[in-house]
């Protein structure tokens, strides 16, 4: 008898080692929407969405939306991204940069709105600078 519960308890302590610590990091998360306006001209809305698991980020997805509100502008398209280490090498930073074409009043030429977030693998997320270019 004495054997089996001293198997018993060395097996319990070693299950909140294995499911704790490393399930409570695992998951996946999406950022709050990131939205730049030139009011009544055009809308843009960048949204990162990551998975993690342990101490590492798995999986890194941008979702990009955007709103034409005056005809003499057009969407042009994303024109730069990337998704590269973080400085702090725990996460990853994740950059795009987007266009927009106007005509007539409006002024001419590209309009380029931007986001630069970092994500990190316990579900928190920076906006580390947004703009419009």
């Amino acid at each position: 008898m004495r054997r089996a519960g001293a198997l018993t308890a060395g097996l319990l302590a070693v299950v909140p080692f294995i499911t704790g610590a490393a399930a409570a990091r695992d998951g996946c998360w999406s950022t709050a929407p990131i939205e730049l306006t030139n009011q009544g001209v055009w809308k843009y809305t960048n949204q990162i969405s990551w998975c993690a698991r342990g101490s590492g980020i798995t999986s890194v997805a941008m979702t990009v939306t955007h709103q034409v509100l005056d005809q003499a502008c057009r969407w042009v398209g994303r024109v730069e991204e990337s998704d590269a280490p973080a400085k702090d090498g725990t996460g990853r930073t994740v950059y795009d940069q987007s266009e927009f074409e106007c005509s007539g009043t409006i002024g001419t030429g590209g309009v380029n709105p931007w986001v630069v977030v970092t994500v990190q693998p316990n579900g928190t997320y920076t906006v580390d600078m947004s703009g419009i270019g």
